[in-house]
């Protein structure tokens, strides 16, 4: 993680990181300073540069990349459409041909079975399985 703070003498911007310890830090202008990362007085008037910052980026290298391929201005359309054509088929049901209907009753059973799923697992975290309220882990 890098620091910017403007130097005192010619109002430069000097970056430099604060995770290397106590460094010493030179303007161009020939103004020097400690920079000591457990002062607090250093981090007055100053700013944090995390652009080169490779803490964690690597591992969100792969969901950027994901983010980046999604086209955000097609996808809320697609929901919106893919909505109406649930209601389309819940209202219309016994008109649906007989593999479109078996086709959505097994998602509507999936995604029933999911939700009870999902209820009766916060339930078990809630209140344990056992009676003194402890959750045994």
């Amino acid at each position: 993680m890098y620091l910017i703070k403007t130097c005192p003498s010619c109002k430069t911007k000097l970056r430099f990181p604060i995770d290397k310890g106590t460094i010493k830090v030179k303007c161009p202008c020939g103004y020097s300073f400690v920079a000591n990362p457990d002062n607090s007085d250093m981090y007055k008037d100053a700013s944090f540069d995390l652009s080169r910052s490779t803490c964690g980026l690597i591992r969100m290298t792969r969901l950027k990349r994901f983010m980046d391929g999604i086209q955000f201005d097609r996808f809320v359309p697609f929901i919106i459409n893919r909505i109406f054509d649930l209601k389309y088929k819940v209202l219309n049901f016994r008109l649906l041909p007989a593999a479109e209907k078996k086709k959505f009753l097994i998602a509507f059973g999936i995604v029933s079975a999911a939700i009870v799923g999902i209820i009766v697992m916060l339930y078990v975290l809630n209140h344990g399985l056992n009676s003194d309220g402890k959750i045994i882990i």
